[in-house]
């Protein structure tokens, strides 16, 4: 998850282009709603994308397909900022479950409940596998439950999910909760946890990263810990270091890496315990 840049495209101008291309199959419908589509671009950018706030204008059948089409399949020379979408805005981190790289482009408002907004810049978002798994969903049953826009909301910025450990060492339980269960955004929060964060697999990623530092912490870690004996709270002090790299590498405190390194620095029990086994492996 990471807070992002909205795109510098000029919407109106490229829905203007589409609407008058006579080749087009979308002719002479799109034109024909273009000052509605854009009176929707407008109140979308006002309620910055608020899916509590935002109705679709409910375009004609096949002009919504008309749409869909344009995004599934660009007419020449045409919707150019979607590959730059996709490949560059965040090319390491998804911005909006904050799994590792990206390759999708997630429609915030789905395209098939809101197809006006099929090839508006700024519902669309550079996403990882959670885009085809959250599916359609994008808000829950009593407001304000609903996913994180990671061009809108701010609270991004924030720290917002941590890994939690529990029972045995080697194989423990591993969850992820939300850091502060006092933000203001609360509600938000459960929602995009449960319906984004959690449905693409991060907690068998998380039980992956324990298992290979369990195993060999003193190699994984090694470029972290000082030379001779070290105690649980000076590994802690080593976590907390690399907490704040991960967290400058991606720009963003809800990188995977970080959600997991930071759950570990909280348990001084699992610490102590993982000191005394480097110090075995190291001698």
């Amino acid at each position: 998850m990471k807070k992002i840049n909205c795109p510098a495209v000029d919407d109106d101008n490229e829905l203007d282009k589409l609407a008058g291309n006579k080749k087009l199959g979308s002719y002479p419908e799109l034109q024909n709603n273009s000052a509605v589509i854009k009176q929707q671009y407008q109140e979308y950018l006002n309620k910055e994308g608020d899916a509590w706030a935002m109705a679709s204008c409910n375009l004609p059948a096949e002009l919504q397909t008309s749409l869909k089409a344009h995004y599934g399949q660009p007419p020449k020379d045409r919707l150019q900022f979607l590959d730059e979408l996709r490949r560059n805005l965040s090319p390491d981190i998804c911005p909006m479950c904050g799994g590792l790289g990206t390759g999708t482009i997630d429609h915030y408002l789905p395209k098939n409940n809101y197809a006006e907004f099929a090839i508006f810049s700024k519902n669309l978002i550079p996403a990882c596998s959670c885009n085809s798994l959250r599916k359609t969903t994008v808000k829950g049953d009593l407001e304000p439950e609903r996913v994180i826009h990671p061009y809108y909301d701010k609270f991004l910025e924030d720290r917002l999910y941590q890994a939690v450990f529990e029972g045995d060492y080697k194989t423990p339980s591993i969850s992820v909760k939300i850091e502060n269960i006092n933000h203001p955004q609360i509600e938000i929060l459960k929602f995009h946890l449960e319906e984004v964060v959690l449905k693409n697999h991060i907690i068998s990623w998380l039980e992956k990263r324990w298992g290979d530092l369990s195993r060999r912490p003193h190699k994984i870690l090694g470029f972290l810990l000082p030379k001779g004996e070290i105690d649980g709270l000076e590994l802690k002090t080593c976590i907390c270091s690399y907490v704040e790299v991960k967290d400058d590498e991606y720009e963003t405190p809800n990188n995977w890496w970080s959600i997991f390194y930071y759950g570990l620095k909280t348990d001084q029990i699992r610490l102590d315990r993982l000191a005394y086994e480097i110090n075995i492996l190291r001698n």
